[in-house]
């Protein structure tokens, strides 16, 4: 393990690092999320003013606002390039030169990962996260537990292992597509609507909520979401951390089946 680390810490620094030295272009890009965030806030304000009951779905108004910031945080706190960074490795060939130095490529880009998540989660969920909960504290009284809250931290590390698998996935899709720009955007805007960003899942019908609860996407906000506001509780809470359990392992698994053929793939067109 303390050669792993030793071996690997490094990337993750690095990333720290180029962060530091481009921090203004992370920060151009949160806005975006940002500006989401205040549109989703202000379009439920419309729908709940005009709706006839003070609940909808099991939500009130402030729950909902609850649920947007929650859950526009945690998809900043789990995000990551890794899809990006493998297809333009693949592209510009550099994957080859990666393949051949005394590194796992696949520690490299999840040590990456950590270096991601480390910068997400000081310069961006923990600041919003104190003024969230300040907000909070002060004009209702409300501040979930401490079992909440750590319970959520867990269910936040599957997320962000899960939703690194799936990049991954993407990522690896370049050593068979020629184009993948267009299918990650695809992937992008489909996920922001079956990880429960855009709308809660529990707004589908009963029927597509069973299908999406489980699939992975769900995982990813949605789940940490529910929790951190405790509608996961009892059962359900145990349920949904073991389906973000088994996704995290059947993602593994699969990034290692597509990470063999990637390479005798990769093998075969070079000769």
């Amino acid at each position: 393990m303390n050669r792993i680390l030793k071996t690997y810490l490094p990337f993750t620094k690095g990333v720290i690092q180029s962060f530091m030295s481009y921090g203004i272009n992370f920060f151009v890009y949160i806005l975006g999320d940002l500006l989401q965030t205040v549109v989703l806030i202000y379009i439920w304000y419309a729908i709940f003013n005009s709706s006839t009951t003070p609940i909808i779905q099991g939500f009130t108004f402030a729950q909902m606002v609850g649920y947007v910031i929650i859950s526009t945080m945690t998809n900043m706190l789990i995000s990551n390039e890794v899809h990006w960074d493998i297809s333009h490795d693949v592209q510009s060939g550099a994957i080859a030169m990666n393949l051949i130095k005394p590194v796992n490529y696949q520690l490299m880009k999840f040590f990456n990962m950590l270096g991601t998540l480390t910068v997400n989660f000081i310069f961006l969920f923990l600041p919003l996260w104190v003024l969230y909960s300040g907000y909070n504290f002060f004009t209702a009284g409300l501040l979930p537990s401490l079992s909440t809250v750590l319970i959520f931290f867990v269910s936040i590390l599957l997320s962000s292992l899960i939703l690194f698998f799936i990049n991954y996935l993407f990522g690896l899709a370049a050593f068979f597509i020629e184009y993948i720009f267009g299918f990650i955007f695809a992937k992008e805007a489909i996920m922001k609507l079956l990880s429960g960003q855009l709308i809660p899942l529990s707004f589908f019908p009963a029927s597509i909520l069973l299908v999406f609860n489980f699939l992975p996407f769900s995982s990813l906000v949605y789940t940490p979401t529910m929790i951190y506001l405790g509608k996961f509780q009892g059962t359900l809470l145990i349920k949904s951390l073991a389906i973000q359990s088994v996704w995290v392992a059947i993602l593994y698994v699969m990034t290692q089946l597509l990470w063999h053929r990637a390479i005798k793939r990769l093998t075969i067109l070079g000769g």
